[in-house]
Formats: structure tokens, C-alpha cells, sequence
């Protein structure tokens, strides 16, 4: 039987991410945009979990290595819209509206420490439901 993960957000796109008979971790996403409701996901393919992941679309400003901006390593990643590029992955943030200073760019933040754990625990296909009020 495959796993199960349910996201399920708020109106400003906080939520919680549930891995099924494993535990619930906060997240955050961006409002409005219409995730695909119900997607299955195989980790054993290329390229759906990779550890370190650099976007290739944004660009973070990391203040260790100068004033520059860089494309943001986004650990601990898993690739669950292909289309989009959107993943589930780590965010030094807490998983809020207020704690990431806004919402993300399409993908679902989960905090330090918890992206791991959900990382790790996607080993097989799994199913991944997601529930929004938009």
C-alpha cells in the first residue's frame, strides 16, 4: 500500500502537512495557486528527492559568502508538481505568513529539522492529497 501525505492550508496558506501514521508538521505555500488536489509521487525515480536542491528559478541572498545572490538551496527536496516545479522542502523560517515574510513561491516551506524527517519517510510511492480554501 503506498503512503499518504494530506496538506491541507489556511486562507493565508498556512497549514499542516500529514504524513500518514508518522506525524503532522506545519508548512506554508502560496496562496491562490491552484495545486493539483490529489497526485501520487515515486521517489525512485531520477530527480523527485534531492538533497541539496538549487532553484532554478529563485535567487536568495546569503549573507556568509557577500552581499550577492545566489540560487537558493532548498534541502531536503522533494519534487511533487513537475510541471511547475514545485517541491516540498526545508525553509530556515518558522512556516508561517509572518515567519517567511510573505508566502512562498509556489512551493510547500516545512520547517528545519522536520523537512528531513518527511525526507526520509517518503521511501515509496505516495499518494499526496492537497486541500485549500481558493
Amino acid at each position: 500500500m503506498a503512503k499518504r501525505i494530506d496538506i491541507k492550508f489556511n486562507n493565508l496558506c498556512e497549514g499542516s502537512l500529514e504524513c500518514k501514521e508518522f506525524g503532522t508538521f506545519k508548512c506554508l505555500g502560496k496562496k491562490g495557486l491552484k495545486y493539483p488536489r490529489d497526485l501520487t509521487i515515486n521517489p525512485v525515480l531520477p530527480n523527485v528527492k534531492t538533497h541539496p536542491y538549487f532553484s532554478q528559478e529563485y535567487v536568495c541572498n546569503y549573507p556568509m559568502v557577500g552581499l550577492i545572490e545566489v540560487p537558493c538551496r532548498m534541502n531536503y527536496s522533494i519534487l511533487i508538481w513537475g510541471q511547475r516545479g514545485i517541491y516540498i522542502h526545508e525553509w530556515p523560517n518558522p512556516a508561517t505568513y509572518a515567519g517567511n515574510g510573505g508566502p512562498t513561491g509556489g512551493c510547500i516551506h516545512v520547517e528545519a529539522g522536520d523537512a528531513k524527517k518527511i525526507y526520509d519517510w517518503v521511501d515509496s510511492k505516495t499518494r499526496i492529497t492537497i486541500a485549500y480554501p481558493w
